[in-house]
């Protein structure tokens, strides 16, 4: 397989990845609390440097060292995602109610937000890791493609997850002149995101 191919490829398939429904949910959640278009970008930004650090490091390891990561340990790392998207969907529906009482001390949190969508985008990209490094497996045969590969993949992540968070802010950023609205959109938010994370904890657990 040509080298462009396999990079085009990639770059595709990272494009579809960031738009999974379990990281869209996930990162929503998060863009619901922020009140610009510009920090939903950023949400976007950190999630995929997290999600590509992830993907490279774990993914490298088990195409040069043909690891073997067992059905129960990628079952239990998808568990983990599910409590994520339950936590994030909770914090997000409580948000506001704390942003009001304590509107000084939340604006003046600084840079500490950004961990938030960082760490989320690391355990999806450790959850993620082990298809797309079995993937590269099954499709090419040259490992010293794999860095390449995997790089190029995470790029696709980051720009499809920013572009996407750009979108989903928009609705955030209007109705953030309307509280009664925003709050009311933040914390449909967390509702659907718990929704979510119960049956995908429930189709992690029982099903798959």
């Amino acid at each position: 397989m040509e080298l462009l191919t396999i990079l085009l490829m990639a770059m595709l398939l990272g494009l579809k990845h960031a738009l999974d429904p379990d990281h869209l949910v996930a990162v929503t959640t998060i863009v619901s609390e922020k009140k610009k278009a510009r920090f939903s970008a950023l949400v976007g930004a950190w999630w995929g440097v997290g999600h590509m650090t992830t993907i490279l490091v774990v993914g490298s390891a088990i195409i040069y060292f043909n690891l073997f990561v067992s059905h129960s340990v990628e079952m239990l790392l998808e568990g983990v995602v599910g409590v994520m998207i339950i936590y994030l969907g909770v914090k997000a529906f409580y948000t506001l109610r704390a942003s009001h009482k304590h509107e000084h001390a939340v604006s003046g949190s600084g840079s500490k937000w950004m961990l938030r969508p960082l760490i989320v985008g690391l355990l999806h990209g450790l959850a993620g890791s082990t298809g797309v490094a079995y993937l590269f497996l099954s499709t090419i045969q040259d490992k010293y493609l794999g860095v390449i590969y995997l790089l190029v993949f995470g790029a696709g992540t980051l720009i499809s997850m920013v572009l996407a968070t750009l979108l989903i802010g928009l609705p955030y950023s209007w109705s953030s002149d309307h509280k009664k609205i925003n709050l009311l959109l933040t914390r449909f938010t967390g509702v659907l995101s718990v929704c979510f994370g119960v049956y995908y904890l429930y189709k992690t657990l029982f099903i798959s």
